[in-house]
């Protein structure tokens, strides 16, 4: 009897110990959470008075500069030209771009102001910009979301360009500033420091002009004329 009591007890204790081990673990595994990659940056905008409202402006991640963002944030008119800070979590490991850039409607970049390229294998647990100034009145802005966003290039172009006005990229410049206006010879076709002196202004706004072509309504964004009037009262820095 003695002996058949140990063998069950024997059984037993077995059976719990084959049980205790079936994991493989004795206490319970640390539980592991991982909250992804943040990317992070701040960012001072100069000539504030050109930011941009009728573009969206977004801090992207972007796995390709032509693509919509995998994800972003849209940034807001600073007060007082305070620096703003911005952040997005959880990145995609897909992000190989971050950006700063002006969208249209759908998203789709149409103006970068700042990019950086990003490992993302390399980038730890976080991305972090540090302060940085953005030049929000530049030629290069003119360029792409006036002259060629509105194809004046396709009637300016060649070698002379209607009205002997040449508004190619490496053409615009040199042929837009302190140069007197064939339409207007009383005028400069654009004047450093003096909006009212920059004939391309009125041909843009004002109607009575009298132009075989008339211009007006062909700049639809008031930020595009409100980036040429701030570009003028600078300077028409190149």
């Amino acid at each position: 009897m003695i002996k058949k009591i140990l063998k069950i007890s024997g059984w037993f204790l077995g059976l719990m110990f084959l049980f205790s081990c079936d994991s493989g673990d004795i206490y319970p595994k640390e539980y592991e959470h991982n909250e992804g990659i943040t990317a992070a940056a701040t960012f001072v905008f100069d000539n504030p008075d050109a930011f941009p409202e009728d573009y969206p402006l977004i801090f992207g991640v972007f796995g390709d500069k032509q693509s919509i963002p995998l994800a972003s944030v849209r940034i807001m008119k600073p007060k007082n030209n305070e620096p703003v800070k911005v952040s997005i979590d959880n990145i995609s490991p897909d992000t190989k771009f971050l950006m700063l850039c002006m969208t249209d409607l759908g998203r789709l970049s149409k103006f970068t102001l700042f990019e950086k390229d990003i490992n993302i294998e390399l980038a730890g647990d976080s991305i972090v910009i540090p302060e940085t100034n953005i030049k929000l009145v530049s030629y290069e802005r003119i360029q792409n979301l006036v002259f060629e966003q509105y194809t004046c290039v396709s009637c300016h172009q060649g070698t002379i360009g209607a009205g002997n006005l040449l508004l190619t990229a490496d053409k615009s410049y040199n042929a837009l500033v302190n140069k007197v206006s064939s339409k207007n010879p009383a005028k400069n076709r654009v004047t450093p420091s003096d909006t009212g002196n920059s004939f391309l202004l009125e041909v843009l706004e004002d109607e009575d002009l009298g132009l075989t072509q008339p211009h007006t309504g062909f700049v639809t964004r008031n930020d595009d004329i409100v980036l040429l009037k701030e570009w003028i009262k600078n300077g028409c820095r190149r």
